[in-house]
């Protein structure tokens, strides 16, 4: 099988290992360094290299590679005294469908509830072993993944650690102690933003207690909802007239712009309506780091990643802003 088919993203760079992911796996004690997804061989490598660790056990699905043959999305052997270091296969049950290679990995989405392998893959790494450092995607941050109560920390990582695809990751790292969100810590880069408790309490949810409608052509309100590789034009709501976008091409399935219909705004206060919308927009974003706001492929100019608004988060901040005015 190819690697679009096992869901293979191999890491090139350390750049994911930062000082504090480093404290994290030394002060786990652990002799040996385990990749049930070892691809390249890449993590092993660094680690071996940076942290001095020459005991390790490499498992991939993939034969043509040098390490023991595994299916660790059916099941990881544990393994006494190592730490599983690894980056799983990402791949999302409609990504496979739409790439027409859905009947390669049916048999993982038969035996977990989860949309993307890479959750049941952290699944089978925390029945193995207590501690896991996993490069994963950055959407897992918005995921009910069930285990989140094991968490130590999520450090997310803006700079490009791949050579061959453009998903945004994060560096998730747990034990086995069960943690209140409050103790789980959240990074961006080197930096410590917060707790993943705070986070949690910023989350917005609407109230569906207005009538907005999205992807409506005849809307008195657009919405850019991903940023652009231009800092100064970001997500941001505007009169449908300073749309710079064919409104033609909205569809109903449309995520990334839109016209949005709210239906008991007067026109009069249509411009005091998207101010206030904008408002709480950058609030949100600027007490929030953006950590709660989808990460979309590549970044701004300026190095930071782009974002996208999701509707339900979008619908939120429109009620609030309803209120207003």
């Amino acid at each position: 099988m190819n690697k679009r088919v096992l869901g293979q993203y191999f890491t090139i760079e350390d750049k994911w290992l930062k000082p504090h992911i480093v404290d994290f796996i030394l002060k786990s004690e652990c002799d040996i360094v385990y990749d049930p997804f070892a691809g390249n061989g890449d993590i092993i490598q660094t680690i071996t290299k940076r942290l001095r660790l020459k005991k390790c056990i490499s498992l991939d699905i993939d034969k043509n590679l040098p390490h023991k043959i595994n299916d660790s999305l059916i099941n990881i052997p544990p393994k006494e005294n190592a730490i599983i270091i690894t980056n799983p296969p990402y791949l999302t049950n409609y990504s496979a469908k739409r790439r027409n290679i859905f009947q390669n990995v049916e048999k993982y989405f038969k035996i977990t509830d989860y949309h993307d392998l890479y959750l049941l893959a952290l699944e089978n790494m925390l029945k193995a072993q207590e501690y896991v450092v996993a490069i994963i995607p950055e959407t897992f941050i918005n995921s009910s993944f069930k285990h989140k109560n094991r968490l130590y920390s999520i450090t997310i990582i803006e700079e490009d650690c791949f050579g061959d695809t453009e998903t945004p990751i994060c560096v998730a790292c747990f034990d086995e102690r069960i943690k209140s969100f409050d103790e789980i810590k959240i990074y961006k880069n080197n930096t410590y933003l917060n707790n993943l408790g705070f986070f949690e309490k910023q989350r917005l949810k609407p109230k569906k207690n207005i009538n907005i409608i999205f992807n409506d052509k005849n809307g008195q309100i657009a919405l850019r909802a991903v940023d652009t590789t231009n800092p100064k034009n970001l997500i941001g709501f505007m009169h449908r007239k300073e749309l710079d976008y064919n409104i033609d091409n909205i569809k109903n399935s449309s995520r990334s712009i839109t016209i949005v219909k709210v239906k008991d705004l007067p026109n009069v206060k249509t411009g005091e309506f998207i101010k206030a919308c904008n408002k709480i927009l950058y609030n949100f974003r600027t007490k929030t780091d953006d950590v709660l706001l989808s990460p979309f492929k590549n970044n701004m100019k300026n190095g930071k990643r782009r974002r996208r608004l999701d509707y339900k988060t979008a619908r939120a901040i429109m009620e609030k802003a309803f209120i207003q005015v």
